[in-house]
């Protein structure tokens, strides 16, 4: 499936106008299209845990494909919330304990609104960030204002990469 900006703004339209339920759904599906988009990505959406306890929204299975995520982790797990307000704590918290108790590297967190707290004060959710770091765990924070600026597969493509860089690098959340 190719990127199509058209398709991506459907799907946040349809995030912010319907219920609850419909809104994360909508936010998977939009969530789903943009990886599907990127060449060498395989994608499986809506796993359920092997005691059916823990759904993962989107797992990413990233292969060495030219225009593709080269610098990731070759899985990768996608958490979707479609906030009014940022992603808490504790939501971020259990996000990255299912990345730690499957051995994953890389968590994505599409999130509305972002994450609570100060990136350079690594106040509320951005203190879990350097907890997650010293397991191996990185944390990427996508938003819908990010989302909505993408013109093609290939901006997103560096926008995760370099929110990567800046998760490894600066020790925190790879953050707007």
């Amino acid at each position: 499936m190719g990127f199509d900006r058209a398709s991506i703004h459907r799907h946040l339209k349809a995030a912010a106008a319907q219920d609850t339920d419909e809104q994360g759904k909508a936010y998977e599906a939009l969530a789903v299209h943009l990886f599907e988009s990127v060449p060498g990505c395989l994608v499986e959406p809506n796993v359920l845990g092997v005691f059916k306890t823990e759904q993962i929204d989107v797992a990413v299975g990233v292969t060495l494909a030219e225009g593709g995520f080269a610098l990731l982790p070759e899985v990768v797990l996608v958490e979707c919330k479609d906030w009014v307000r940022g992603v808490d704590s504790s939501t971020l918290g259990y996000f990255i304990n299912i990345l730690q108790s499957r051995a994953v590297k890389l968590g994505i967190l599409i999130a509305a609104n972002g994450i609570t707290g100060k990136p350079d004060e690594f106040t509320n959710a951005h203190a879990l960030g350097l907890s997650a770091l010293t397991r191996g765990i990185k944390i990427v924070v996508l938003t819908t204002d990010d989302i909505s600026s993408l013109t093609c597969y290939q901006d997103l493509v560096e926008l995760i990469h370099r929110r990567y860089l800046r998760a490894v690098a600066s020790g925190g959340i790879g953050v707007p």
